[in-house]
Parts: C-alpha cells; sequence; structure tokens
C-alpha cells in the first residue's frame, strides 16, 4: 500500500488532487491510502504514520507548509516531499525541506498530470528502495534506509541502528531500535546494500569506514569496531569487492 498526505486548507483542492493522481494511472486505486489534513500542526500530530508521499499547501494559517515540513524532517521522517501553492514561489529557504516538486496550483490539468506522473513514479521507485522499521524511546516507527545507518549492533532479541546525519541530530545518542533480529536485518541490508557482516555481533556500512588494521575498522564516526577472527578473511573480501567497485 502507497500512504499519501495532502496537507490543504481547502477541501475541494486536495480532491483535486486526488483525482489527478488517480488519473496517473501508475498504481491501482486500491493500492492508495490518502489522508487529508487542513493544517499543519494537524499534519504534525500524525506522526506514527509511515507516509511515501507528502503533499503540502505553502499558504496555511499559524504553520506554513515549509514550518510543517521541517519540523517532519527534523524528527527523521524520510518522505517524497511535494510544494503546492497558488501564490508563493519557491524560495531558497524551502529548498532545505528538500522537496522533489514545487506545484503551482495555475497549471493546467495536463500540466499537472504531466507533474504527477513523475512525481508518483518516483514515489513508487523509492518504495523498492530496501529500508527498516525502527523506533525511538518515544515508539515513535520510522522508516531507515541504509545511507542513514553506520552500524547495526545486536541487542538482546532485536537490534540497536547507529544512525547518521539528519537521524542522529533528532534521536539521542544517534541509535534507534529495531524490533528485528540482526541476521534478518542483514538479509535487507546485505552487501548489495554495502554492508558486510564483521562480527557475530554487528553488520557495517562500508561506506563509513575509514580504515583497517589487523584487529579493526576505523569508522568516521570517530567509533572503532573489532573484526571477528573467524570472519576476518570474508570481511576482507567483501570490502575488497565494495572499495574496487566504488573507486
Amino acid at each position: 500500500m502507497y500512504k499519501i498526505a495532502i496537507c490543504e486548507d481547502d477541501k475541494d483542492y486536495i480532491d483535486y488532487i486526488k483525482e489527478i493522481i488517480l488519473k496517473t494511472n501508475i498504481i491501482d486505486e486500491n493500492s492508495l491510502l490518502f489522508y487529508e489534513f487542513y493544517s499543519g500542526e494537524q499534519l504534525c500530530l500524525s506522526l506514527n504514520f509511515d507516509y511515501d508521499l507528502v503533499i503540502l499547501d505553502m499558504q496555511m494559517e499559524e504553520m506554513d507548509g515549509y514550518e510543517t515540513a521541517m519540523k517532519m524532517r527534523t524528527m527523521g521522517h524520510y518522505f517524497l516531499l511535494v510544494f503546492c501553492s497558488g501564490v508563493v514561489q519557491p524560495f531558497p529557504l524551502s529548498f532545505k525541506a528538500n522537496p522533489f516538486r514545487y506545484l503551482l496550483k495555475e497549471y493546467t490539468e495536463e500540466e499537472m498530470v504531466s507533474e504527477m506522473t513523475e512525481i508518483v513514479n518516483e514515489m513508487k521507485n523509492r518504495k523498492r528502495a530496501p529500508f527498516i522499521i525502527c523506533q525511538s524511546k518515544a515508539k515513535e516507527k520510522i522508516r531507515v534506509y541504509p545511507e542513514s545507518v553506520v552500524y547495526v549492533s545486536k541487542f538482546k532479541e532485536c537490534s540497536i541502528v547507529h544512525v547518521i546525519g539528519t537521524l542522529a541530530e533528532s534521536y539521542p545518542n544517534g541509535s534507534l531500535r529495531s524490533s528485528m533480529k540482526l541476521n534478518d536485518i542483514h538479509k535487507i541490508f546485505d552487501e548489495d546494500c554495502g554492508f558486510v557482516r564483521a562480527h557475530n555481533s554487528y553488520i557495517i556500512n562500508m561506506s563509513y569506514i575509514v580504515s583497517i588494521d589487523s584487529h579493526y575498522v576505523r569508522l568516521t564516526t570517530g567509533e572503532y569496531l573489532s573484526f571477528s577472527r573467524a570472519r576476518a578473511n570474508e570481511f576482507k573480501e567483501v570490502f575488497a569487492r565494495f572499495a574496487a567497485a566504488k573507486y
């Protein structure tokens, strides 16, 4: 299922956006879940939902589209963002929210369908990208992608996901918890995603390895992790393949 949030204070325009999405004929209507919000505050209170696409009106009372998007971004929520407006043109600050498109309400229906076709295709492509679901201490569910993960460590019957970037800034100690076991996470975050099993207790994103010595790897975060003697040869072979493909 694809979860699409539309935040707009005009109910008629929400219905129009839904109609345009359906006219792209890319995803079956039965696979689409629409969530309607009439203010930025209302949308931000719904952050337990894991949206694939968020369409935000730039002009809303109290909290405008940019403020709403930035609040959601700083909480680590990953979604495809589209701004729309009838008056406001893109401004430099708005791009900090990382929008994929900026729709103008003056577009003709043909132009809207054309733009929305690219948006829905992008949403579909991102949905196929590997990810895991994690939780913060507040039990908030967060979709986490490989590029945000430095390493994943085993913890009892679950796993601790050590993150970087916006996620690390948004959550204490730069770590989140996943209910998945480490072996199951490694099936998703595998060698194709740039991960290697260096130890029975953790997997490492090779993109964040700075150096390797006889027993340890040094990460961009300044941390040192040991790799087990039993996995040393496999680890070095996988890292050699990764380095050769990257450089």
